[in-house]
């Protein structure tokens, strides 16, 4: 199969919207994805094509880069690993650091027409003016693990351009929320603890959100035009505070009851020690890790830079939180559909568990499938063939219309999306000046 898009990543919730749209133009793609991930998603559908691999092995990702024209070929590097707890999270690093290395060294070396890298707002120093387009990054200038990482892989990224002349360009969003992500994305961990035990952080701090299919149209539009090589574009997202946020979840949920605040004494820097070693050894929750986002009292803000390059963010604040909920609650068609009765897995997660061989082990659990058919074998038979129509949806709140399945061969679904709700504004899609 002829390719002009590549997708490492495909198996996240952004790597799946991506490939939707993609395919929605009628293009074909092919994804990198953990032979230990679950891609029964894209079976069935002519026009994906998934080759396993990892980003931290540029050995594994030798068939991945192996394209026909691959000069004008484009690369969305959407694979990356968040943790915002303070400890050192060497998995984290593999993934955004290591790997976007690899991508790129990859890059080069088989002469990729393009790569889009997926980047963060917060591997930006918030206190330097970017000069234009092109973006300083200095470990040493930011906060948190997760966001020097960024912004090394960033820096390299950039070196490479100036250097050897990658023709690169990255998104840089602000924090991500959206349907589609695993229950273990940090976002999620703070709805459900929240939902839960009915506590927020007691300081008043804030962060900017923009939802992963707005991010993913920023991607897009960024592979269609001619863009200086190097350049970078914030979407900042909408800016909450702590007590903004969860109000906006309440109002999502119905919820009229009186909201508690976290105790004062367990997120104080002073207790950290006492009350991380409490936690751990009665293995409860930790307010402090699950708040992490909000504890510190944060308050950084980004300019957007990228009006008129970008299109604009068509999905609201608190449609996002909605969907985002929704997700968390088990409600989205990706737990029902995607996972077969197994909780989704993020890619980096995936990785890891590569890396680690002894965390292949569950590999072997689908066997317990056996039991059920006793009850219904002849049930069991007529299900079989709706496997096989690719245009099942596989994102939560966009199901396939069933007339085509009834129709015809498989073929003509290839065409369909697999994202939900996505926003259709084609019209406003960047056109490449060339």
């Amino acid at each position: 199969m002829s390719v002009k898009y590549l997708v490492s990543g495909g198996e996240g919730a952004l790597g799946k919207i991506i490939v939707s749209l993609l395919l929605e133009r009628g293009e074909k793609v092919r994804v990198l994805a953990s032979e230990l991930s679950d891609t029964s998603i894209y079976k069935g559908n002519p026009n994906i094509e998934v080759v396993y691999g990892i980003s931290t092995d540029k050995d594994s990702m030798k068939e991945f880069f192996d394209i026909e024209e691959p000069r004008s070929a484009i690369l969305f590097h959407t694979d990356e690993y968040i943790s915002l707890t303070d400890k050192t999270n060497l998995t984290m690093r593999r993934v955004n650091v290591i790997g976007a290395e690899n991508v790129a060294d990859m890059c080069l070396k088989r002469k990729i027409g393009k790569l889009v890298y997926l980047s963060s707002a917060y591997a930006i120093n918030p206190e330097a003016v970017p000069d234009g387009l092109k973006m300083n990054f200095n470990r040493n200038l930011v906060e948190g693990e997760y966001a020097k990482s960024k912004a090394d892989a960033a820096a390299y990224i950039m070196e490479r351009v100036t250097l050897n002349r990658l023709n690169a360009v990255m998104v840089l969003p602000t924090f991500i929320i959206g349907p589609g992500y695993s229950e273990d994305y940090e976002i999620n961990k703070i709805i459900t603890s929240y939902l839960k035990n009915g506590t927020l952080p007691p300081k008043e701090g804030g962060h900017a959100f923009v939802d992963v299919r707005d991010v993913a149209n920023a991607m897009l539009a960024l592979a269609d035009k001619s863009i200086e090589p190097g350049s970078g574009y914030i979407i900042s997202g909408e800016y909450k505070t702590s007590s903004e946020f969860f109000a906006d979840i309440n109002k999502a949920q119905g919820i009229d009851a009186p909201v508690k605040t976290a105790s004062k004494f367990v997120m104080s820097e002073s207790m950290r020690k006492f009350v991380d070693f409490y936690f751990r050894i009665t293995h409860k929750e930790n307010p402090r890790e699950v708040y992490t986002l909000f504890r510190d009292n944060p308050e950084k803000k980004f300019s957007d830079n990228s009006e008129g390059v970008i299109p604009e963010s068509t999905i609201d604040f608190k449609s996002s939180i909605s969907d985002t909920i929704k997700g968390v609650s088990g409600v989205s068609q990706v737990s029902k559909e995607v996972t077969s009765g197994s909780e989704p897995k993020m890619s980096a997660v995936a990785m890891s568990a590569k890396i680690k061989s002894e965390n292949a082990a569950p590999a072997a659990e689908p066997k317990a499938a056996p039991a059920p058919a006793e009850k219904k074998a002849p049930v069991a038979a007529p299900k079989a063939p709706a496997a096989e129509a690719p245009a099942k949806s596989i994102i939560p709140g966009k199901d396939a219309a069933p007339a085509p399945k009834a129709e015809a061969p498989a073929q003509p679904a290839p065409s369909k999306s697999i994202i939900p709700d996505l926003p259709k504004k084609t019209e406003e899609q960047p056109k490449d000046p060339e």
